[in-house]
Parts: C-alpha cells; sequence; structure tokens
C-alpha cells in the first residue's frame, strides 16, 4: 500500500495510531532506556500530528499520545496491585487503565487547548502556547488527584546537555527546554520544507544556542564541600515481597540485614531501607536495643527503615537512627491506593465489595526534621520512597533545613517486580540530587541502591535483586543552588508570561 507521508499528518486513523505510537516512543527516553534524543523527536510528532487538525481532534491525539506513554511508561503499577496487592486480574486491570486514562487527560488538554485559545499567527501556538501549556500541566500533574509527577519530560534530559537548567528551574525548566527544542524542530521541518533557508538557519542556531548553555550550566558545582568525606554502607537485603510482611519470615530477615552488616560495623554510616525491620518499633524492641548497642560499641550512626505504631491501629512509616543519637523521621506523602485509601465514602465501599487489601498507614503530623550522624555534624535530609518523586516537597524541606549536607531516600521497589520502575525511581532521585547540589544515597530493599553526588552522577550502584552491601564515600556539600533560592517563581513567571504574550496575539488576530 502507497502511503505518502504527508497523510499520516491529517485526520484520520493513521495519524491517531501515530499519535500513540509516539507516546510509546517517548518512553524510551525515560530510564532505563534514557534514549533522551528521543524525547525531542516524540513530541515534534505529537506537535505535527496537532497542527493540521481540529481542537476536537487534537484532543483525541494527545490523549491518545498519553495513552502510549503512561501505558507503557507506568504498567508496573498492574503488578503492583495485581501480583502483590493480591488484587485480582480484573480489578487490577480497571485500576491501572483508570491511572493511565487520567494521566493521558493532560497532554490531551494540552493540545486542545493549545488550538482552542491560541491562533497559528505568528506562530503562537508552536512557540509560545504549547510549551508553556506542556510544562504548566506537568506541574499540575505534581499535585492534582494528590499528585502523580511520574515520567515528567525533564527527568529524560538528566544526562544530556539540558540536565545544567535543573539547578535553575527544577525538572520543570528542563521540560521546558525540551518541549522548546521539539517546536524549534518542528519549525526548522516546516521552514526547510518552504524552502527558507535562511530562517532554518536562524532556528538552528536557537537550538545550538539553547544546549550550549545548558551543557555550560552543567560544568557548574553551584554548592561546595562540608567537612570530608563519609565512607557509608548501604544494605539491600534483597527480601522478596510475598516474604517481607510474612511473620512466618521475619526472624530469616532480621538475620539476612543482621549478618550483611557484620563485616562493616567499621563504617562511620550503615543504612538499612524501608520498612527493613518489618514489625513495629515496640514490638522489636529487643532487637532494635541490641543494633543500638552495636552501633554505640562501634561509635557508628545505623539508620533503619521501620513501621512505628499509632491510634487506632495505625501505622507511621518510620526512619530511625541509632547510635550515639536517636533522630526519626515519618513518612509525609503516603500512596494512594498503596498505603492509604483517598478518603472519598463510594470508593472506600467499593473496595470493601471487592475485597481490595489496603495498608492502614497514615502521614506524619510532624514537620520534616534531618538525621543526625557524625556526633551531629552531619545532617541527613530523609524521604521515604515515593516521596523523592515530588520535587516541590523535597524543596520546601531543604529550605526549611538549609543545612542538610546529605539527601538520603530509602525504599522497598520490590511492590513493582522486573520492572522499569526501579530505575525510573532512581532518575528522579538523580534529578533531585542535581537541583539541590546536595549527594544523595538511594537504599532499596531489591535494588536498585546507588550512591550519587550532589552533580547527580551515579558514583556507585548495586545490582537489582541481589543480597547485598554496597559502599562508597560521599562528600557532603553546603550552600544553596539558585533553584532553592528563588523556588518555582521564575519558571511560573516565565511560562505565565509566555501564555499571556500569546493569548494577546491570538486576541489581536
Amino acid at each position: 500500500m502507497n502511503i505518502k507521508l504527508s497523510t499520516l499528518f491529517q485526520p484520520g486513523k493513521l495519524g491517531n495510531l501515530l499519535a500513540l505510537a509516539s507516546g510509546a516512543l517517548l518512553t524510551l527516553a525515560f530510564a532505563p532506556f534514557s534514549i533522551y534524543p528521543l524525547a525531542i523527536i516524540a513530541l515534534a510528532l505529537l506537535i505535527s500530528l496537532c497542527l493540521p487538525v481540529t481542537p476536537r481532534e487534537a484532543f483525541m491525539r494527545g490523549g491518545l499520545f498519553g495513552i502510549g506513554l503512561f501505558g507503557t511508561g507506568v504498567y508496573w503499577v498492574f503488578i503492583s496491585m495485581h501480583r502483590f496487592g493480591d488484587m485480582n486480574t480484573v480489578m487490577a486491570g480497571i485500576c491501572t487503565a483508570g491511572l493511565v486514562a487520567i494521566l493521558a487527560l493532560f497532554p490531551a488538554i494540552c493540545c486542545y487547548l493549545t488550538l482552542r485559545y491560541f491562533t497559528n499567527k505568528a506562530d503562537t501556538r508552536l512557540l509560545l502556547a504549547f510549551p508553556a501549556l506542556w510544562v504548566m500541566l506537568e506541574w499540575l500533574r505534581s499535585f492534582l488527584f494528590s499528585g502523580f509527577p511520574w515520567l515528567t519530560l525533564g527527568y529524560t534530559q538528566l544526562d544530556a546537555p539540558l540536565s545544567g537548567y535543573a539547578p535553575i528551574g527544577s525538572v520543570l525548566l528542563v521540560s521546558l527546554a525540551t518541549v522548546i527544542s521539539a517546536v524549534w524542530l518542528v519549525k526548522i521541518i516546516t521552514l526547510a520544507r518552504a524552502k527558507l533557508y535562511m530562517q532554518v538557519w536562524q532556528f538552528g542556531m536557537y537550538i545550538i544556542l539553547l544546549w550550549s548553555m545548558g551543557a555550560t550550566l552543567a560544568l557548574f558545582q553551584w554548592t561546595k564541600p562540608f567537612d570530608k568525606p563519609v565512607s557509608v554502607a548501604l544494605v539491600q537485603g534483597n527480601i522478596p515481597q510475598q516474604m517481607k510482611w510474612d511473620p512466618a519470615y521475619l526472624n530469616s530477615t532480621l538475620e539476612t540485614y543482621t549478618k550483611l552488616t557484620a563485616p562493616y560495623w567499621h563504617t562511620p554510616l550503615i543504612i538499612w531501607p524501608e520498612a527493613a525491620i518489618p514489625i513495629s518499633l515496640r514490638d522489636a524492641e529487643d532487637f532494635v536495643n541490641g543494633l543500638d548497642a552495636h552501633a554505640k560499641h562501634n561509635n557508628v550512626t545505623l539508620i533503619t527503615g521501620i513501621p512505628l505504631m499509632a491510634a487506632h491501629d495505625s501505622y507511621y512509616n518510620a526512619v530511625i537512627t541509632l547510635g550515639a543519637l536517636h533522630s526519626g523521621y515519618i513518612k509525609h506523602r503516603l500512596v494512594p491506593f498503596g498505603e492509604y485509601i483517598p478518603s472519598l465514602p463510594l470508593l472506600h465501599r467499593t473496595l470493601d465489595l471487592l475485597h481490595v487489601p489496603m495498608s492502614n498507614f497514615i502521614p506524619s503530623p510532624y514537620a520534616n526534621r534531618p538525621l543526625l550522624a557524625d556526633h551531629g555534624k552531619l545532617k541527613i535530609l530523609t524521604f521515604i520512597c515515593y516521596e523523592i518523586a515530588f520535587p516541590e516537597q523535597v524543596l520546601f524541606a531543604m529550605n526549611e533545613n538549609p543545612a542538610t549536607n546529605i539527601l538520603l531516600t530509602v525504599s522497598n521497589d520490590a511492590w513493582f517486580g522486573h520492572s522499569a520502575a526501579q530505575a525510573q525511581h532512581l532518575q528522579m532521585a538523580r534529578m533531585r540530587a542535581l537541583e539541590l547540589g546536595r549527594p544523595l544515597l538511594f537504599v532499596s530493599n531489591t535494588g536498585i541502591t546507588a550512591s550519587i553526588d550532589a552533580m547527580g552522577r551515579v558514583s556507585a550502584a548495586a545490582p537489582a535483586f541481589v543480597a547485598t552491601v554496597l559502599t562508597d564515600q560521599i562528600q557532603p556539600m553546603q550552600g544553596h543552588t539558585p533553584w532553592q533560592t528563588f523556588r518555582m517563581n521564575p519558571v511560573l513567571g516565565l511560562i505565565l508570561s509566555m501564555l499571556m504574550i500569546g493569548r494577546w496575539r491570538s486576541r489581536r488576530s
């Protein structure tokens, strides 16, 4: 069958299928594949598919793009619900499809609003509206419906020159630079087809300038070393999720962590992952006291995840330190449908009827304070699992605790099986380290356990699904990045300015 390339971008089923495929293509730009140019190519395809059609058709194509992206990017939610959450296949499939459909609304709305409220006069849609709307909706996605900021576009550029914009304006500024690169690519192709080669050269220079500035900024070290490097031992127990909360395997789990740690009691900082001790602190008192005595005797700090009892048979998901100083952190942002059920009465009744299992964790009522190590000299700001995905939550905690030297994430990614979720999670943690100029320790039950420097680079990593201990030396840091100083104000101001100018141009035309 002979099909002209130009017909693919016109209204019709072929264009719709290409939109779906473009979204799936974008997944390959994220970890673990990290083919970062595909982010620009996939987005350029979406833009080209939406410009020739009506706003309603653009909504459909944006939604199909979102289904392609999130359907292939967060498929592991099904694994978590079905295999480890004991939800039946049909319900897990429905819930996963519902999540993908909700997330797909964001690119759909972006495409619709671009064509509905912005004219094509003076390239308003292409150069102003689409980039600003895309990033604005990514920002909104981080807190609407409890927030799900997974697969934010800027993460694709973590190992590319555009990553240099992260300490200036977070992952969202990297997203904006990525979308602008895509729209300029579309503009170059359009001008080349019209044989306007002088303007092709002009926009080509714009792309070179944007990427050169990013590469230059990536060379800057915005923060400075604090004291001397610290030796760490990150313990990856690799306890299967089926065994982790089973009381029959409790002694085996504790023995695994004890044996793995035994050769490293000389290391100043030892860290176990989220809920490494899978019973409450009250029930594990004798075991914890023994660890505390070991830590004091060897003059080291041991950090471990452990549940804490709360009122009415509820629990806090917590991290505590053992050794010379005792401190702790309780998780603020819980995973919806994983650690708690959103407060919707109808939803509660439906899940009860379907016998869907849910955890009974509650969020922390306390402010985030750093864990203390090295006799209080070292301050470690801690986040549990899902929390590291939220840039503004991490930023707020950093600004409340500016003396923080190290970031820490403890997690249990065993929930997601052998999927891309582990690599995606680590990619987001790397971005937080780069944004705030702090080293970050990423300690997971099944992996990927890693040590990340203040430039967002992985300095050491342990293979997934292996019981092991990762050792490394990390350099604590102090100071502020521009993003920590100015927060989201410059990025949101830039986006709003682009939208206002675009709308003004549209009204004039």
